[in-house]
């Protein structure tokens, strides 16, 4: 299946070899080529290839195409930092919305966009307010006081949650695994400030009674 996938793109090429000349001129044909060339595995040279010429091509429009608009030229500049494969979804699709806005009358479907708004809105709003009761947790703990060495990941922990699952219907979970990672968090950082190496495996036999889950080997 994979091989199937690669020759797909060496039909992109001409009786010479070289990827067809029409290519280099078509941006949004490039933009595809160069994100798809991301998912390659080890050994698809075609992909590789693929890659390097799509981006050498988006390069050289940015520098030489003066007529492409700023919506277009904002997209290559966003992919080529970061591709979307290797783009936190929802953040990918706050991107995409701000694109998409500017097409302005170009936009066959601006109800679509309106929804889309409306939606990326409403899920927002949710996690402000989890983002906000996880504040509110932590302070009731008095956290910053009493662990003053401790990292301060509140946020990042209940990002990465996020990045699993934003859907509004995993708002417990969200919260609750956050949660879970911030102790977490902190007991590393109170083992690698207090703790010697016998009081450390004493400490994880006794979780694992608790909590049989690998999740405790990421931190301690």
């Amino acid at each position: 299946m994979i091989n199937c996938y690669a020759d797909g793109f060496r039909k992109l090429k001409n009786s010479e070899g070289r990827f067809k000349e029409w290519l280099s001129r078509d941006e949004q044909g490039l933009l595809s080529l160069y994100e798809a060339a991301h998912i390659a595995f080890h050994g698809e040279d075609i992909l590789d290839e693929t890659l390097n010429f799509a981006t050498k091509n988006l390069k050289s429009i940015l520098l030489t195409n003066k007529n492409i608009s700023n919506a277009v030229q904002r997209q290559i500049d966003f992919a080529l930092f970061v591709p979307a494969w290797k783009c936190v979804p929802r953040s990918l699709a706050r991107h995409s919305l701000d694109f998409y806005s500017d097409q302005g009358a170009l936009l066959q479907n601006q109800k679509l966009l309106t929804f889309a708004k409306l939606d990326f809105n409403m899920v927002q709003s949710i996690h402000k307010q989890e983002l906000r009761e996880l504040s509110e947790w932590w302070k009731s703990i008095d956290g910053a006081t009493n662990f003053p060495y401790a990292r301060d990941r509140l946020v990042e922990c209940y990002f990465w949650i996020l990045c699993i699952y934003f859907e509004p219907e995993y708002s417990v979970a969200r919260v609750l695994n956050a949660k879970i990672y911030i102790v977490l968090t902190t007991l590393n950082d109170t083992c690698d400030n207090f703790g010697t190496y016998e009081e450390v495996q004493a400490l994880v036999k006794a979780i694992e009674r608790f909590l049989p889950h690998k999740i405790i080997y990421t931190y301690i």
